[in-house]
Order: C-alpha cells, then sequence, then structure tokens
C-alpha cells in the first residue's frame, strides 16, 4: 500500500508549476483519434485496468497505458510532469493542493459541466476542484481514515469501543489489565502516525473550515489553543498511555496482523488497506468481518476524515489536440456513466455518483467504511493545505520518539508551509 504513504498529495511546487505543454505524441489537431494515453499507477486493481479494456470496447478507442509505480508514485509523476510531456488521462489525487500545483487552471480541461458532478452529492465542494471548477472526476469511495479495532479483545475488557479521545485513554486501561496492548503504532512505517492527531481534529473540520483557515493563513499552525497543537498534546497522551513499547520500530503491515490476532486491540489506518486485512483472514471476508471492526474517533465525537485517493481519479491536461481532450472527455463520460456500474461491481465497492447499484456481496466491514464517511465525515484538516504532509510526516517521526516538543513540530511544519504556499501563490502568504 505504498501508494499511500502520504496522507494527501504534497508535492514540489517548484516541479509542479512548470507551465502547460503539448503532449509529445504526433496527433494533429483532429477532431478525431484512434487513441489516447492514460499515466497511471501500478497499484490499479483489475476492476480498473477492465474498465480501460470496457473504454475501449464500447468506443473502438485504443488505451495507452502509462505505469508508473506504487512506491514512489507522486515523485515520478511529477518529474515526468516536469518535462512538459503531457498524457490524454492523469490518474492522480483529486486534491486542491494537487490541482493548485498542477496548475489546473492553466493545464486541465474544466469538467464541471459533466454530469457526474451534479449526481455526487457535496463531494465536489471538497475534492476534486480548484476556486469552484471541476477538473478531477472521482470514482471511488474516498479513502477514510478510522481506528481498525479487534472485537473480542474489547469483549475480554469488558469495555465499549471508544467513541472519542477520553474514552480511548479510559479503555486503555482496561485492555492493558487484560493483557493486551491497546493501540499499535507504526513509528517505522512512519506515515500512520499522522493518521490519530489528524483524527482528533475531524469534528473541529467540518465543511472544510479549518482546513481553508490554514490553507489561507487565517489561523497560525501554531496557534497554541488551535486544533493542530492540541491534537499533538492529545498525541502524546495516547503514545504514553496506549501505544506498544516497541512502538518506534513497528511497521502497519505488523500492526494488522497484530490487531486481527487480537495481540493488539487497536490501530490508525484507513479503508484501502483492506485487502492486507482480508490476506491476514486468509481471503475470508466473512472470518474478518467477525474479528474485525471499524470505527472513528475524534476529540469530542466519532468522526473520521476521508481522503481522496488517486486510484480511479482523473484529470484531463490541456494536450492542444481537439480530437485526443474530446477523446479523454469521453472516456470520463464512460468511467462515471456508462461503465460505472460495471467498475463497481468488480471492485464491490460503494458508488459515490447517484443512480448506480450497491452490488451484492459487500462485507460487513465495507459497509462499516461507508457508514463512517456518511455519518459526517470530513476531509482531511491537511488535504489542502500546500506543503503541510511532506513536513508533518517527519516531525510526527520526532514527536512519537520524544525528540520534538508539539510547539517544535507545529513550528516547522508553519515553515515549510509558508515556503510552499508563497511559491503556489496562494491567497493570505
Amino acid at each position: 500500500m505504498s501508494t499511500y504513504r502520504r496522507i494527501a498529495a504534497a508535492v514540489s511546487a517548484a516541479t509542479l508549476l512548470a507551465v502547460a505543454g503539448c503532449s509529445s505524441s504526433s496527433d494533429s489537431g483532429s477532431d478525431k483519434t484512434d487513441s489516447i494515453t492514460i499515466w497511471h499507477s501500478s497499484a490499479d486493481q483489475p476492476a480498473i485496468t477492465n474498465l480501460y479494456q470496457g473504454f475501449t470496447k464500447a468506443t473502438g478507442v485504443k488505451v495507452n497505458l502509462v505505469p508508473f509505480p506504487a512506491d514512489g508514485f507522486e515523485t515520478a509523476v511529477q518529474t515526468k510532469w516536469a518535462t512538459g510531456d503531457r498524457p490524454d488521462i492523469l490518474e492522480y489525487h483529486p486534491t486542491t493542493s494537487a490541482a493548485a500545483q498542477l496548475n489546473a487552471k492553466q493545464n486541465m480541461q474544466d469538467l464541471s459541466k459533466m454530469s457526474f458532478v451534479g449526481k455526487s452529492g457535496n463531494l465536489y465542494k471538497m475534492a476534486g476542484s480548484f476556486n469552484g471548477t471541476v477538473y478531477a472526476a472521482i470514482t471511488g469511495l474516498p479513502s477514510i481514515f478510522g481506528v481498525f479495532y479487534n472485537k473480542s479483545a474489547f469483549e475480554k475488557a469488558g469495555v465499549a469501543v471508544p467513541q472519542n479521545f477520553d474514552q480511548l485513554l479510559t479503555a486503555c486501561g482496561a485492555l492493558k489489565a487484560k493483557g493486551v496492548t491497546p493501540w499499535y503504532e507504526s513509528g517505522q512505517s512512519l506515515w500512520p502516525t499522522q493518521i490519530l492527531p489528524s483524527l482528533y481534529i475531524a469534528d473541529q473540520n467540518t465543511g472544510g473550515a479549518y482546513s481553508e483557515k490554514l490553507r489561507t493563513n487565517a489561523q497560525p499552525i501554531t496557534d497554541p489553543n488551535g486544533p493542530l497543537v492540541q491534537s499533538l498534546k492529545a498525541y502524546e497522551k495516547v503514545r504514553d498511555a496506549c501505544f506498544q513499547k516497541d512502538y518506534a520500530t513497528g511497521t502497519f503491515e505488523k500492526g494488522i496482523a497484530e490487531v486481527y490476532g487480537g495481540q493488539s486491540a487497536m490501530i490508525g489506518l484507513h479503508s484501502d488497506t483492506y485487502n492486507l486485512w482480508a490476506d491476514a483472514a486468509g481471503g475470508d471476508e466473512t472470518k474478518l468481518s467477525n474479528a474485525v471492526g471499524f470505527t472513528g474517533i475524534s476529540s469530542t465525537s466519532s468522526k473520521t476524515w476521508f481522503g481522496p485517493g488517486p486510484l480511479g481519479s482523473y484529470y484531463a491536461p490541456k494536450t492542444g489536440k481537439e480530437g485526443r481532450e474530446k477523446a479523454a472527455r469521453d472516456f470520463i463520460d464512460y468511467a462515471t456513466g456508462a461503465g460505472y456500474q460495471q467498475l463497481l461491481d468488480d471492485n464491490k465497492a460503494f458508488p459515490t455518483i447517484d443512480g448506480y447499484k450497491v452490488p451484492a456481496g459487500i462485507s460487513p466491514l465495507k459497509q462499516q467504511f461507508k457508514d463512517a464517511y456518511d455519518n459526517g465525515s470530513t476531509i482531511g484538516f491537511a488535504t489542502d493545505v500546500i506543503g503541510f504532509s511532506d513536513a508533518f510526516q517527519p516531525q510526527m517521526g520526532k514527536l512519537l520518539n520524544k525528540q520534538a516538543t508539539p510547539e517544535d513540530v507545529a513550528k516547522n511544519v508553519q515553515t515549510a508551509v509558508q515556503r510552499a504556499s508563497k511559491a503556489a501563490g496562494v491567497a493570505g502568504w
């Protein structure tokens, strides 16, 4: 799952602010084309590759796939993008920060009037758009970040699954008394360390309000009474009361095995790790759902947060080739229309677009992801803050290992965001 080792796309402004260039294709400006090029992640599941094949079968337009490795996906894409080369379709993070750094207004086709936008509820108010214009089509349910927990561990401890941070601290004591590690932290993997403080903030970011304040510098990251600093202080309390002894060297893969097996009670991860959980259960999804549950946990509520993922999310770059640009829009129309139900059925996934059926055979654990998403889930508070994630991840490593204070972390992240936001021309910086 290394594609997701960053919570959001926070790529280098210097490289992604390259001016728009024409595709390297030798196509003329004809209004017809017999092929399109898609830059995509090698982590695409069979359901998505079936979608590409289905488009060709339906339209006769061949799809030339240019794969980018899942490990280092963002860096590989931005490096090729910076050369001026352009695909007809770019599978990439549909976040405000990514759209800003890709200079979407200049480089991407406007998808705002396509039919999928109005059929997706409020999704495009929080993702896939920039300054009110939709540039990316999202076909999959966003990655839902929350708590995976072992059901029997809580039953044996005689305590309810926590729904807020105070309850989490209380539950840790009861679980420890039964010889169970309350929370497995993945210090060596590092990226999961960002999840718990981000969960703390979820119920303070309704409608992306806190995110917008940080993005435009209306509220400093370093505000001692602000959500970020308070979340880092809460993280320290949970670290000291709940984490396993070897939290500095923990990996999320080992954490999945520990929680599934009941040695640990909880771990913070996202819904796109589902296949790894299924593997832990020997591929038996019923057995998995009987053993493991999923919930949100925030400062005072059970809200989760979500991050729109790159897999199955598509931009249509401007290439200067009329026929290819139209074919790219045709692909997006197919992916969100005629081919969408088959995509859902193949992937056993919930629709984000109105008018499509929920496939049969979806597991109870996947249903909990959807329930958490529908239960007031908010977009990750740093998703749209340029420069945040690149700085936050290493700083969380320092906080975890008691090499930095919450105030230190906030100060260093503030410096990084200021530098990146100024370079990107974000208002307020």
